[in-house]
């Protein structure tokens, strides 16, 4: 408890100038304690608790601005559409994203994720891996499992828009 009171100010400060959100700054400083407090038990220099409360703030920062980067590169590509569709066009897109999209949530987190950043984001399997924290052999596994399960997800669809060339 006195840890939290000597640091929490200073590292709510740290995390603003990171991400200049107050209410995000506040999760991370929180995530970050949190994460000392769940390995407490293997901290060897209690001493060094404020400099891994630090680092741990700036980490998380990092990763939510890789985050957010790529779900803002992720809505910019799908609010722009490929095509100039008709109505009818338009509405058969819609369904499609719809269907996709129902179908990435069937799939596990980390196979989402690869899918996501690959084929929305537009990431190549390094960037992926580094953003994940994974090797690319693994990157690569997930995707082709992902790819192999939202194929069999998605074969209704195929067949439905088969004879619209959807």
């Amino acid at each position: 408890m006195r840890l939290y009171r000597s640091e929490y100010g200073g590292l709510v400060r740290l995390a603003r100038l990171l991400v200049r959100d107050p209410a995000t700054a506040e999760d991370l400083v929180q995530d970050a304690f949190v994460r000392l407090y769940k390995s407490w038990s293997r901290v060897r220099e209690p001493e060094r608790a404020p400099a891994y409360l630090r680092s741990t703030v700036v980490n998380l920062a990092r990763g939510r601005a890789r985050t957010q980067a790529v779900f803002a590169r992720v809505k910019e590509r799908l609010a722009t559409p490929s095509f100039a569709a008709s109505a009818e066009a338009g509405v058969a897109h819609r369904y499609l994203e719809d269907r996709v999209h129902e179908a990435l949530l069937q799939l596990s987190a980390r196979q989402r994720e690869v899918i996501v950043l690959r084929h929305y984001a537009g990431m190549n399997e390094t960037e992926i891996a580094d953003t994940v924290g994974c090797s690319v052999g693994t990157v690569r596994t997930h995707t082709k499992r992902g790819m192999a399960a939202l194929e069999r997800l998605l074969e209704p669809t195929h067949r439905e828009f088969a004879w619209e060339g959807v």
